[in-house]
């Protein structure tokens, strides 16, 4: 019996060289965080990294005007699950020079956080940057890693019901193949000890 098993391979790192961040001042230190800081126009960087911290995607994912930029939270997920990044990094300038985090800014990071953790990706942290400063929305505690609301609850009981479909339906067919999985099993243990 022959069977094929697809590998799925990462996806090619958008950058050139190998980073790792390790804190807030190695994102800001960074060329392309480094060029919105004098920007005009708001523009929101996402960053993506493996479980080492090792930069995997580095890519700008609005530009909005000079008090604001909008983004949908998907459009973040779905930068980090194509990039296959573990954690995530979420950079914005403000034009303004205020360093303060809007309430949309806080909101922003509060429900992406909460998505992110659906797909087992954590969003280490939401920066804000100006021409000569920068803050962390983790260290000033701006940002709620336990938030929730109920569209959120509602989306990871919907991705539950869906794995848990998909479970019943694996336990189904190793009931319904039992026979034949055991033939093969035995088949294939053949080791010199």
């Amino acid at each position: 019996m022959n069977i094929n098993v697809p590998i799925l391979e990462k996806t090619q790192r958008n950058i050139t060289e190998e980073i790792k961040v390790l804190s807030s001042t190695d994102v800001v230190n960074l060329e392309q965080v480094q060029a919105i800081r004098n920007a005009v126009k708001e523009h929101l960087l996402f960053i993506g990294v493996d479980r080492g911290n090792n930069i995997r995607n580095i890519s700008i994912l609005g530009i909005g005007s000079n008090c604001e930029v909008l983004i949908d939270s998907k459009d973040i997920i779905r930068t980090a699950l194509l990039s296959c990044s573990e954690k995530v990094i979420l950079v914005h300038n403000h034009p303004s020079n205020k360093l303060d985090p809007s309430l949309p800014d806080i909101h922003i990071t509060n429900i992406t956080n909460n998505l992110l953790k659906t797909f087992n990706i954590e969003l280490l942290d939401h920066i804000i940057v100006t021409e000569k400063e920068y803050i962390s929305m983790e260290k000033i505690k701006k940002f709620n890693k336990e938030f929730t609301n109920d569209e959120i609850e509602e989306t990871t009981k919907s991705f539950l019901l869906e794995e848990n479909k998909k479970l019943k339906q694996e336990i189904e067919y190793l009931k319904n193949n039992k026979e034949e999985i055991e033939n093969t099993s035995q088949e294939d243990i053949d080791y010199d000890y």
